[in-house]
């Protein structure tokens, strides 16, 4: 499972503490499409993920990736789920902890109104799609997953 283009890079791994206000992210960074991949649209807002496509061939997955906000920033992670439940997938801190859970690759987090990609080599079985930031928000903590980032994502 390799990561071909990343769009953003940086560390965002479970050690990292929950975002505040002043953790601003950029715009995405848009690759081209590699020639014989497969395109999947993905809409980030808040609070869900929607696909254009469920399922797609093994191989090279171009995700385009547009968060509509229409306020917060996103971020896109890819992680293998096997035959596991969502129910079944760790939750510490409003976060799947990346070290816990069979992690693919991810699109750091960026702004509401922009657009990022990024190309993964992916073999048969099932995924899921989801955002991970979880921060503080009116004192409260604001995670994303929870309230409803994520999705099934199936690879053939």
């Amino acid at each position: 499972m390799a990561a071909l283009l990343v769009a953003c890079g940086g560390d965002s791994g479970p050690e990292s503490p929950p975002a505040t206000a002043s953790d601003e992210p950029g715009a995405g960074v848009v690759q081209a499409q590699p020639e014989g991949s497969t395109r999947v649209n993905v809409t980030l807002r808040e609070w869900a993920i929607l696909s254009d496509i469920e399922e797609v061939e093994a191989g090279l997955i171009y995700f385009f990736v547009e968060n509509v906000g229409p306020d917060d920033p996103h971020e896109f992670l890819v992680i293998r789920i096997g035959d596991a439940e969502i129910a079944d997938i760790p939750v510490i801190d409003g976060r799947v902890p990346e070290d816990e859970i069979d992690f693919v690759d991810e699109i750091e987090p960026f702004t509401a109104g922009s657009t990022a990609s990024i190309v993964i080599d992916l073999p048969p079985g099932n995924y899921l799609l989801l955002c991970n930031i979880a921060e503080i928000e009116d004192s409260e903590l604001e995670s994303h997953y929870e309230l409803g980032m994520r999705t099934h994502f199936v690879v053939r």
